[in-house]
């Protein structure tokens, strides 16, 4: 039977304020109560003398993020637990950073990581790069603070846009007034409310459904456990091969590569503690992962006979999640303040680091060049100006965003054009001696056309088709029921095959990443060959395993030194 909706009480809303009030508080407090003035050090990198547990469990929320949240569980609901073998390229991608990429920006202890570039390469290749990130970054932070806002308003009835401006600006001022210290240490609040109130969700759905048992038999029967998936089709959604070779690429861009979590990286004083918090941030995504799909198999259960997207109690199936919680999984008065609450908690944290390392990008590699009389004042008061304009441009770009599709297909193709244009050109430093500048661009520019190409392309075509959802259960308003059958008859005459678009853009998203990292390392390997190849000034440029140097870590690169002058 359909139960109508459920709003917040005051309870809820008291609860929800409290998480506001404690983030505010840790920025003030990084803000005014620790040093009166910041240093360019002390807003990027925390003075370079953090601690490694609130820096992993910072590495572990931005990398969760509220689209995680959300996306991975309702990824269950509508496609199955296709998206399990994310646990085991967590563990691939430790390795990468320990042994393979974060050693060398360890190393040479830039402040953007873009820096590496114009050494390695030239100038051109890091301002491209550069360019690329901070448009990629401006496209994600919509999506970030969209996740919040949906769910609150799921369960407040508050005008979506009211919601999004409001956060937007919340996490603009808290972020702009307290640099990384406020964004690590507020993220270590956010991630213990987000696990334990995901871990009460869990409990009581289970107690809900009956057991795990339950969920696994409900899985099963409707076609949900889509573990053996090793069709090498691609316009497949959910295979093994779409996850080893993009998501474990995607991966390591974004919890190691990424500008976000450099910075972190390099707060840490000492490599052995960067090596804990690699792996500490992994078994802390490993938990909330797991449970995520849990609880997205627990939401299917309870509404294997009444899917509240066909009954018309939600707009979009990622409001499932925050209406389950609001009418199933509530433990006690006001609990659905601190789940909502959660969601924003990673939101803010995923959309405050963001703000953070797009500003420091911008103002190291395109400002303090053009500034005379560079002080740690003008840039303080530069960086705090572009979170400003960043944050609004990416709040008026929340309105695009709520036009596409779920969440998480959304969130990945923004980390993997990410992933093909940023990863790909300092793999292409990285791992491969003979890539010169030219061969870098060439390589970059290809890739990022193809793939771009491809995600206007496939905006498109419709939707993949979710597996069943069923309303056999249901009790319509009109008196009327209808069943399963003529449920999936009414979904098959709303969506339509792919056969009228070309080929190229039916291929699935989750591919992207595979295809333009080929694309790029081979552009670039070969113009690199074609105009007479490379060899680094450094071998602190490469991977510890291919220096020709034994004791390459004893030699610094002074970053204002011109690769041609290099020793």
């Amino acid at each position: 039977m359909i139960s109508t909706k459920v709003y917040f009480t005051i309870l809820d809303y008291f609860f929800f304020a409290i998480v506001f009030i404690v983030s505010t508080a840790v920025g003030l407090f990084y803000a005014f109560g620790s040093k009166k003035n910041f240093s360019a050090e002390d807003y990027l990198f925390g003075g370079k003398n953090l601690k490694v547990i609130p820096v992993s469990f910072s590495l572990a929320v931005t990398a969760i993020s509220g689209s995680a949240i959300i996306g991975h569980s309702m990824e269950v609901y509508a496609y199955g637990l296709h998206a399990w073998i994310t646990l085991f390229t967590c563990v691939i991608c430790a390795y990468a950073l320990q042994y393979i990429f974060v050693p060398v920006f360890y190393d040479l202890q830039y402040i953007s990581s873009f820096e590496y570039l114009e050494n390695r390469f030239d100038k051109s290749v890091k301002n491209i790069a550069s360019a690329l990130y901070v448009l990629n970054a401006i496209f994600l932070i919509p999506v970030t603070i969209y996740v919040p806002a949906l769910a609150f308003q799921e369960v407040t009835g508050i005008n979506l846009y009211a919601v999004v401006v409001v956060t937007g600006l919340l996490c603009i001022w808290y972020t702009a007034i307290g640099g990384i210290k406020a964004v690590v240490w507020t993220d270590v609040f956010q991630y213990i409310l987000i696990a334990i109130s995901s871990l009460v969700i869990l409990i009581v759905g289970l107690q809900g459904v009956g057991g795990i048992g339950n969920v696994w038999d409900t899985l099963n029967r409707r076609g949900r456990l889509t573990f053996t998936r090793f069709d090498f089709d691609l316009k497949a959604r959910g295979t093994i091969w779409s996850y080893f070779l993009s998501h474990t690429f995607i991966l390591i861009n974004h919890v190691g590569i990424s500008q976000s979590s450099l910075q972190r990286f390099l707060s840490l004083p000492r490599y052995s503690d960067v090596k804990i918090a690699i792996w500490g941030q992994f078994w802390l995504c490993e938990v909330i992962l797991i449970v995520q799909f849990t609880i997205g198999g627990i939401i299917y259960t309870t509404y294997e006979h009444c899917d509240p997207l066909t009954a018309g109690l939600v707009k979009k199936v990622d409001q499932i999640f925050p209406h389950f919680v609001q009418e199933k999984a509530s433990l006690f008065a006001g609990f659905n303040g601190i789940f909502i609450a959660g969601i924003f908690a990673a939101g803010l944290s995923t959309t405050s680091t963001l703000l953070n390392t797009i500003s420091g990008t911008i103002y190291s590699d395109f400002i303090a060049s053009r500034i005379k009389k560079n002080s740690d004042g003008i840039f303080i008061k530069s960086v705090k100006f572009i979170v400003a304009i960043v944050g609004i441009i990416a709040i008026a770009l929340v309105f695009l965003i709520e036009k596409l599709g779920t969440i998480f297909a959304i969130t990945m193709q923004c980390y993997t054009l990410s992933a093909v244009c940023i990863f790909g050109v300092f793999a292409c430093g990285i791992l491969f001696r003979k890539i010169n500048s030219r061969g870098a661009k060439c390589g970059l520019i290809a890739a990022t056309l193809v793939v771009g190409t491809l995600i206007i392309g496939g905006l498109s075509k419709y939707p993949d088709p979710v597996l069943p959802l069923l309303t056999d259960g249901c009790n319509f308003s009109n008196g009327t029921t209808e069943s399963g059958i003529e449920q999936q008859i009414r979904f098959s005459e709303n969506t339509s095959d792919n056969s009228s678009i070309p080929w190229i853009f039916q291929i699935n998203f989750q591919y992207y990443c595979f295809i333009g990292l080929v694309i790029n390392l081979s552009v670039a390997y070969f113009v690199s060959i074609l105009t007479g190849g490379n060899d680094v000034k450094d071998e602190r440029f490469l991977a510890p395993f291919l220096r020709r140097t034994k004791n390459a870590e004893d030699t610094l690169i002074d970053p204002t030194i011109p690769p041609e002058n290099l020793p």
